[in-house]
């Protein structure tokens, strides 16, 4: 007897959660992403500083244990849900010679996540980095050279190395916040020794459309990091209007032109080109994200699930449930709805969110904790830092970047050894 496919669309937290644990004896297991390896977000920011390789920041599809799943490097352009049906793009550059391809499903698994959202900035996309994938890191980390490097030339005067050295975020989120806390750190501890010269220059600009940052914690821990990224000197502008991106300069409705060497865009979600052409029940208000009921069924216009059709991950959400756009939340997802069909054929019982806590590094051992309970300075960066082995699904990439934090408190980062 044949068995089961089981067609997962993603490779995020709740699409590799699921790769990974769905029984292999129970179900064909195909996996459709355009990236072949999970991405832990949370640790980015601290692969493009230099604290541990790029590599341990991601972890692949396809293990030697489970070499029974079927992995498509490719992008999902379109699913027919009645007859069952993904229509898929090859994403492997100019090396396909195969084309578009179809594929078959018995069960199928939405979890695109979603794109970045630029509100249609111009020239955002063009001139600004973004913090999503290890690709996205390794840029970070050369451009901070690249600009390092320029900014020690002769003949410029010391504008122009302050105008070079300009670093600005945009986004006051835990993203934005926390890679301006690795950014501020790796300066100020590894390579202000390497260009003694350009000690004092370089500025760190966060900016927000909001008049707030770290808006999804408590007031008084936003005011907390508010005062804590002041006392480090870091540039904070809120209710900060964006209105185009150039080259080496950002312009905003309240301070006309201003210049940077690095701008790092760290804003919120944007829809998923696949999940704005399904026909299925949507919000009718905010981030349009495919509705499910608690079982993650996907839900028709008409509020009615679509059997064998599931969704989760950022690019859904449960329709009287409201979840954020979370790694967390993801990945408890992902677990349940794999326990959920390796135990049954599909689930027997509602999914229930189990809050944790929410975590923010500031830099130089300071960090907030907020939910249950709330923290602030060095126990909650340890907990942030603790938190960051917990993410790699497995030990022996926790060992490495627990080796390569023993190795840079020793020696200094690579980029800047002692």
């Amino acid at each position: 007897m044949s068995k089961p496919t089981v067609a997962i669309i993603g490779s995020g937290w709740a699409g590799f959660t699921l790769s990974q644990k769905l029984s292999l004896t129970k179900y064909n297991v195909q996996v459709i992403s355009p990236i072949r390896t999970i991405q832990y977000t949370p640790l980015l920011a601290s692969a493009a500083c230099g604290l541990f390789n790029f590599r341990l920041a991601e972890e692949p599809v396809r293990r030697r244990s489970r070499t029974e799943v079927q992995y498509h490097k490719a992008i999902a352009e379109k699913i027919d849900l009645e007859k069952r049906i993904i229509y898929c793009k090859p994403s492997v550059e100019d090396l396909s010679r195969t084309g578009d391809f179809e594929v078959t499903y018995d069960k199928i698994i939405i979890a695109p996540g979603c794109d970045i959202q630029t509100f249609g900035t111009p020239g955002a996309k063009e001139y600004a980095l973004f913090l999503k994938t290890t690709n996205d890191a390794r840029m970070i980390q050369q451009r901070l050279l690249q600009m390092l490097d320029a900014a020690s030339l002769p003949g410029l005067t010391e504008q122009q190395q302050r105008d070079l050295l300009s670093i600005r975020i945009v986004g006051g989120g835990a993203i934005g916040i926390e890679a301006c806390a690795e950014l501020h750190d790796l300066w100020h501890e590894d390579m202000r020794h390497l260009y003694p010269h350009l000690d004092g220059k370089l500025s760190i600009t966060i900016h927000d459309v909001a008049p707030t940052i770290l808006s999804t914690f408590e007031s008084s821990l936003g005011d907390y990091a508010l005062k804590s990224l002041e006392q480090k000197k870091v540039n904070i502008k809120t209710s900060s209007h964006i209105e185009k991106v150039e080259e080496s300069a950002i312009f905003t409705k309240e301070d006309g032109r201003l210049p940077y060497g690095m701008l790092l865009w760290a804003t919120g979600n944007s829809v998923n080109p696949l999940v704005e052409s399904l026909d299925v029940k949507k919000p009718e208000k905010g981030l349009p994200r495919i509705l499910t009921d608690r079982y993650m069924q996907i839900l028709r216009p008409d509020g009615t699930p679509i059997e064998n059709a599931y969704a989760l991950g950022d690019a859904a959400d449960i329709e009287g449930y409201t979840l954020p756009t979370l790694a967390e939340v993801a990945l408890q997802k992902g677990e349940w709805l794999s326990n959920e069909l390796n135990q049954h054929d599909r689930p027997s019982q509602p999914f229930d969110y189990k809050s944790k806590a929410l975590i923010a590094y500031l830099g130089q051992h300071d960090g907030i904790v907020g939910g249950q309970t709330e923290w602030t300075g060095q126990n909650a960066w340890l907990a942030w830092r603790s938190g960051s082995l917990g993410w790699t699904r497995s030990w022996r990439r926790r060992a490495m970047i627990a080796i390569s934090w023993l190795f840079v408190w020793i020696g200094g980062r690579d980029i800047s050894r002692k």
